[in-house]
């Protein structure tokens, strides 16, 4: 608890209205708490007020207007048990919350503090951008929808000095889209070095739409529009997923740090692009 030995009041508050204006007040010296995970693992000093959720009914997974919609205190292991995630995209979101962390961690971490934090190594922020996930913020009066590209493409930070996190949208896909995704760890509970994900529309073995984003690269995830442009209009073969790698090899855009360097990254990029594609082709 020394962690946190500058927190003077914590707030249970009963509407959105009401937490937006405590955040506003506080001038970048409170913190929204979702699980909780984030602020105790990783502390802030200037931290004086926590702001709780737990009343603002946001633990909820329903659909509407062809959407998945999942409040922003849903955590990793709700949505995993879902009904409503269960057959979604074949069960294949499911399998990747799943491997997630360990699971006392998907107990805690929730999808709404996993954007509003944005932290490099996520595995939530790369899904949901193959996903084209669109995020939904509350000033407390009215609702802002944005995809997360213009989320992050925006100062996402300033925005939450006055906004919250309410909701996640994902579209529901017919069974033309084919999804995977891939996390390079040290072990089954390590944060990724590495992630892919890559979402396809295939219509008579020919790739008609693309989203593909990249995680832990070092930086936040990124949309490779390269990389979907590249699949675009190709028919799906062992061939093509030989020249995605080589492809994905020269163009993503990726470093290095203490971990892996540049170049182990970029052909990791390559490879886990190659087999994603492979693996999709037999679904």
């Amino acid at each position: 608890m020394l962690k946190l030995k500058n927190v003077r009041q914590c707030f249970m508050p009963d509407s959105l209205q009401e937490a937006v204006d405590i955040l506003r007040d506080s001038q970048g010296k409170a913190a929204i708490v979702g699980g909780g995970l984030d602020i105790t693992v990783f502390p802030r000093p200037y931290i004086e007020k926590l702001i709780f959720l737990d009343k603002l009914h946001l633990n909820y997974i329903k659909e509407k207007n062809s959407e998945i919609r999942v409040g922003a205190t849903v955590t990793i292991t709700d949505m995993e048990r879902s009904l409503l995630i269960k057959n979604y995209l074949r069960g294949r979101v499911k399998e990747i919350l799943g491997e997630v962390a360990s699971q006392l961690l998907r107990n805690q971490i929730t999808i709404g503090g996993s954007i509003a934090r944005g932290h490099p190594y996520s595995d939530i922020i790369p899904l949901v951008y193959a996903l084209r996930g669109r995020i939904v913020l509350s000033d407390g009066k009215d609702d802002e929808e944005l995809l997360i590209d213009d989320f992050y493409r925006e100062n996402f930070r300033e925005l939450l000095k006055n906004k919250i996190v309410t909701e996640i949208r994902l579209k529901k896909y017919d069974d033309s889209y084919r999804f995977g995704m891939k996390r390079f760890v040290r072990n089954a509970t390590d944060i990724p070095l590495l992630n892919v994900a890559l979402l396809i529309k295939v219509e008579k073995n020919i790739i008609k739409d693309a989203s593909i984003s990249l995680g832990s690269r070092p930086g936040i995830a990124y949309r490779f529009i390269k990389g979907e442009e590249f699949l675009k209009g190709k028919k799906i073969t062992k061939e093509l997923a030989e020249d995605f790698q080589e492809f994905t090899e020269e163009n993503v855009d990726v470093g290095g740090d203490a971990r892996l360097s540049k170049t182990y990254r970029k052909h990791l990029a390559g490879v886990y692009s190659k087999n994603i594609l492979l693996n999709l082709m037999e679904v």
